[in-house]
C-alpha cells in the first residue's frame, strides 16, 4: 500500500504502467475467485481535500489490506484526476462529487457504485473583500466541468443573474485564493479547504450550497468493464469505505488525524472543515437519481458535454 501526490492532467500519465497491466489482464476467477485467490489490483484516485478522509483513514489504517484487497491510493490535486485515470485506463476507483461523475461518464465507461459523503455546508461561496452580496461579484473563478462550475451555474439562477452578464475566470482550486486576493476573480464557489484559505486572504464567505437548494454527493466511481470483471473486489471496496466512514463518525477527530497525515492540512483545522458533513456509505435514492438528472441537463445545455450522461444508466444501485 502507498500513497502517492501526483499533478493534476499530467497525473493519468505519470502512473506506473504495471498496475494497469495487472488490472486490465486479470480475469473474473483470478480476481474474484476463493479466499486463496490474489485480490485484484485497485489503483484507488481521490482529491486533495478533507472530504476523503475516509479514503485516507482506510489507507493509513490498513482496512483495504485487513479485507484482502490490494489498494493503492493515489492523490490528484483535483477529484476529476481519478476519473481521467480511469478513462486513460491507469485506474480502476476513484472518488468524486456526483457532478465530476456525470461529466467524465460522457466520455468513457464510467459508474457510480455508492455516495459516501455529503453536506449542505462543505461548498461555500466566498468573496473578495469589499463585496458584501452576490450582485456585486463580476468575475467568478471556475474549475470547468467540475461540481464547482454547476455550483457557480445555481448561485447565478438563485439571484436571476444572467450567465452572460459576468465574467467566469478558469483556474485550478489551489490557485483561487491567490486569485480573489489579487483581485483576479470576485469569487467563486468552491469546496474546503479552498473557501476558508480566501477567507484567510480577506475574503468573506456569503453563503453555502444548501442556501441554494445543493447538498453535494461524492460518490465511489469505477471502470464499467472492471467492475463487470470484478464485481466482489468492488464491493469489498464499497464496504470498507463504509467502515471507515463508521470510525469517523464515532471520533470525528481521526478525520483529522488522517487528512493532516495525508495533505498536510492541520488536523484541528480539518476537523472543523468537515463539521456538517455526513459520511456515510449509501445506496442511490430516487431522489439523488433526480437531483442528478438536473445536473446532466445542466451539463448538457451549457455545453459542457455535447450530449448528456443518464444517470440511471450510470450509478450502479444495490452495491451499498
Amino acid at each position: 500500500m502507498r500513497m502517492r501526490a501526483l499533478r493534476a492532467g499530467a497525473a493519468a500519465l505519470l502512473m506506473t504502467v504495471a498496475v494497469t497491466a495487472c488490472a486490465e489482464n486479470q480475469s473474473p476467477g483470478e480476481s474474484d475467485g476463493d479466499g486463496a485467490a490474489t485480490s485484484a489490483v485497485v489503483n484507488f484516485g481521490v482529491g486533495v481535500d478533507p472530504a476523503y478522509s475516509p479514503i485516507y483513514l482506510a489507507e493509513q489504517e490498513k482496512l483495504f489490506e485487513k479485507a484482502g484487497l490490494n489498494v493503492t491510493v493515489t492523490q490528484y490535486q483535483e477529484g476529476t484526476g481519478g476519473l481521467d485515470a480511469i478513462l486513460a485506463k491507469q485506474g480502476q476507483v476513484t472518488a468524486s462529487t456526483e457532478s465530476s461523475l456525470l461529466n467524465r461518464a460522457t466520455r468513457g465507461d464510467i459508474k457510480g457504485l455508492a455516495v459516501f459523503s455529503q453536506s449542505p455546508s462543505f461548498i461555500k461561496l466566498v468573496a473578495r473583500s469589499g463585496i458584501t452580496d452576490v450582485a456585486g461579484i463580476k468575475k467568478y473563478g471556475v474549475v470547468p466541468g467540475t461540481v464547482n462550475e454547476y455550483a457557480t451555474n445555481k448561485v447565478l439562477d438563485s439571484q436571476g443573474i444572467s450567465r452572460d452578464s459576468v465574467e467566469f475566470v478558469n483556474a485550478s482550486p489551489a490557485e483561487m485564493p491567490a486569485l480573489l486576493q489579487r483581485g483576479d476573480v470576485d469569487g467563486y464557489i468552491m469546496w474546503e479547504p479552498w473557501p476558508s484559505r480566501g477567507v484567510a486572504n480577506g475574503g468573506k464567505v456569503l453563503l453555502t450550497s444548501g442556501d441554494i437548494g445543493y447538498v453535494y454527493n461524492l460518490v465511489i466511481g469505477v471502470d464499467g468493464a472492471w467492475y463487470e470483471a470484478n464485481k466482489e473486489t468492488a464491493k469489498k471496496v464499497v464496504d470498507t469505505i463504509g467502515q471507515a466512514c463508521e470510525q469517523l463518525t464515532a471520533d470525528p477527530a481521526k478525520a483529522g488525524t488522517v487528512t493532516e497525515t495525508a495533505i498536510k492540512v492541520p488536523a484541528a483545522e480539518a476537523q472543523t472543515l468537515l463539521e456538517g458533513v455526513q459520511c456515510q456509505v449509501r445506496d442511490f435514492t430516487d431522489e439523488d437519481i433526480k437531483r442528478y438528472g438536473e445536473i446532466a441537463q445542466f451539463q448538457e445545455d451549457s455545453k459542457i458535454v455535447n450530449q448528456k450522461a443518464d444517470p440511471a444508466a450510470v450509478m450502479i444501485r444495490g452495491v451499498a
